[in-house]
């Protein structure tokens, strides 16, 4: 399918580590911002082997959310902002 015909697709991710309280706060919030808008979500540890590249970008700000690649936030979420700033990234963006 091409065009309108296409579904829309949408895919956050979290760059985070095991030891942050904004990111559960961050999912938590998210989830509520999932409600009103679909998406698929995933994580990435900046302290796991192999993320050396974004723990020196992200070390003192997790979490930090980018949507389909671009960076949408960081720190706290917003969930009216949040569900805002999304919505307006599809109705600019064919989303695939």
């Amino acid at each position: 399918m091409t065009g309108k015909a296409a579904a829309k697709r949408l895919v956050l991710t979290m760059f985070t580590h095991s030891r942050c309280q904004l990111c559960v706060d961050a999912k938590e919030a998210l989830e509520q911002v999932r409600k009103q808008v679909p998406f698929e979500m995933t994580e990435v540890d900046i302290k796991q082997r192999g993320n050396e590249k974004w723990f020196e970008e992200y070390k003192y700000d997790v979490p930090v959310i980018h949507a389909n690649g671009e960076f949408l936030l960081w720190h706290r979420v917003n969930v009216s902002d949040t569900i805002s700033k999304l919505q307006k990234l599809i109705s600019n963006k064919d989303l695939k």
